[in-house]
C-alpha cells in the first residue's frame, strides 16, 4: 500500500509551508529566550561576558536568521528539493542553538526539530533522513567535546550523553515512522471511502436525473410534471396567486415522421423544445408530456400575460423554416387554462387539453384559451 499521498492533494502539499512556520517559531522562541535569560546570563558570566555575548546574543541570532532566510529563498527557487532543504535547515538551526549555549545539555533536544517536522512531508524515508541528519549532528558535537576534553571522566560523560541522545533520536524517529504510517493508512482508507461515496452520489444524481428528464429533449418528463403541478397548485391556493397551464402540440407531426423519417421527427422535437424553453420566464416549468406534446406551468402572471407569452412562442416557431423539412415550417397549436381555486391538477389539465383540441379543430397553428373558448 502506498504510504504517500498524491501530489494533487492540496491540503498535504502545504506540509513544507507548515514546516517553515515551525522553523520560524523555533527561531522566535530562541530569540525570546535570549532576551528572557539575558539578566541571569549576564550575572552568571559577568567575568567573561564578552565571549558569551558574541556567541549567544550576536552570532547565533544572525546565523539563525541567515539560515532561515536562505532556506525560504531556496524553497521558492528549488521547490522540488523542499523536503531535503527543510531537513538540512532544521538541523543547522538546532546546531546553532546548541552551540550558542554549549553548557546547556537540555538544548540537545533541539535536534528533534528536523525529525518532528519531517512528518509533515508525509514520506517515511524523509523521517529517517531527518533522524540520520540529527544523529550525525549529535555525533559531531560529541566528537568535538571528546577532542577538547582533557580527562577520561569528561570523555566518558560525553559518550554517555551521546548514547542517551542517540536513543532519544532513534525512539523519536521510530515513533514518527509509526505515527506517519498509521496516519497515511487511515487517510488512504478515508480517501477510498470518500471516492466511493462520491461515485455513489454522482450515480444517484444521474439516476434521479434520468428518472425525471426526457432523454430526447432534455426536458422534464411527465412524472416530474405531475409532481411539480401538484406543488404549484398548493402554492397557488395557499398564496392566492395566479397559475396557468399551457399544452403545446406540434401540428401534423405524424405526417412529418411518415414523410421525412423518425430521425427528422426527433430533430424537430428537440428544436421545438429548445424554442419553447428559450422564450419562457425563469419561474416557468416546461416538460415533455408525451409524444409531440409539451406542457408549461406558468405561475404568478395574469391570464392575459400568459396568453401573450404563449402567442410569442407560437409566432416564433411558426416563422422557423427547417432545412430537414425542405424549408417548410413545423407549427404548434396551444391550449391554455387558468387555475381555479380548489381545482385539481387533472381538472386543470383537462380544460387546457380541451382548448388544444379546439385549436386543432379550428385550423391549427393557433392558441385557444379557456375563457375565449367558453365565451366563443
Amino acid at each position: 500500500m502506498a504510504v504517500a499521498l498524491p501530489d494533487d492533494v492540496r491540503e498535504f502539499r502545504n506540509g513544507a509551508q507548515r514546516a517553515v512556520q515551525i522553523h520560524r517559531l523555533f527561531v522566535a522562541l530562541f530569540l525570546a529566550g535570549d532576551l528572557l535569560f539575558l539578566p541571569g546570563e549576564w550575572w552568571l558570566h559577568r567575568a567573561h561576558l564578552l565571549p558569551l555575548a558574541l556567541r549567544a546574543w550576536v552570532f547565533a541570532p544572525l546565523a539563525m536568521v541567515c539560515i532561515q532566510g536562505a532556506a525560504e529563498w531556496a524553497l521558492r527557487k528549488y521547490p522540488e528539493s523542499r523536503e531535503n532543504m527543510l531537513i538540512a535547515s532544521g538541523t543547522l538551526l538546532a546546531l546553532v542553538a546548541i552551540a550558542a549555549y554549549p553548557g546547556a545539555d537540555s538544548l540537545r533536544a533541539a535536534l528533534l526539530l528536523p525529525v518532528v517536522t519531517s512528518i509533515l512531508h508525509l514520506r517515511v524515508e524523509k523521517v529517517w533522513l531527518a533522524g540520520a541528519a540529527a544523529f550525525a549532528a549529535e555525533l559531531t558535537l560529541t566528537l568535538l567535546q571528546v577532542s577538547s576534553s582533557g580527562n577520561a571522566k569528561a570523555i566518558l560523560a560525553s559518550l554517555s550523553q551521546w548514547a542517551i541522545w542517540s536513543l532519544v533520536l532513534l525512539w523519536t524517529a521510530s515513533a514518527s515512522h509509526i505515527v506517519l504510517r498509521f496516519g497515511l493508512r487511515i487517510w488512504d482508507e478515508l480517501r477510498v471511502q470518500t471516492r466511493a461515496q462520491t461515485e455513489l452520489w454522482v450515480r444517484q444524481i444521474l439516476s434521479e436525473k434520468e428518472a425525471k428528464t426526457d432523454a430526447l429533449t432534455g426536458l422534464y418528463n411527465r412524472k416530474s410534471f405531475d409532481e411539480y403541478l401538484s406543488f404549484a397548485l398548493q402554492i397557488s391556493d395557499g398564496t392566492n396567486t395566479p397559475l396557468h397551464l399551457a399544452v403545446i402540440d406540434i401540428d401534423n407531426f405524424k405526417q412529418i415522421n411518415d414523410h421525412y423519417g423518425h430521425l427528422v421527427g426527433d430533430e424537430i422535437l428537440r428544436r421545438t423544445a429548445h424554442a419553447i424553453q428559450q422564450h419562457l420566464a425563469a419561474g416557468d416549468f416546461l416538460a415533455r408530456y408525451g409524444g409531440e406534446e409539451f406542457a408549461v406551468i406558468i405561475p404568478e402572471i395574469t391570464h392575459e400575460q400568459a396568453v401573450q407569452n404563449m402567442e410569442k412562442i407560437r409566432e416564433y416557431i411558426a416563422n422557423v423554416h427547417h432545412v430537414e423539412l425542405d424549408g417548410n415550417r413545423a407549427t404548434v397549436s396551444i391550449g391554455l387554462s387558468t387555475h381555479r381555486p380548489g381545482e385539481t391538477g387533472e381538472e386543470l389539465f383537462e380544460r387546457a387539453d380541451q382548448c388544444l383540441y379546439r385549436a386543432k379543430q379550428t385550423g391549427k397553428n393557433k392558441i385557444v384559451a379557456w375563457e375565449s373558448a367558453v365565451s366563443g
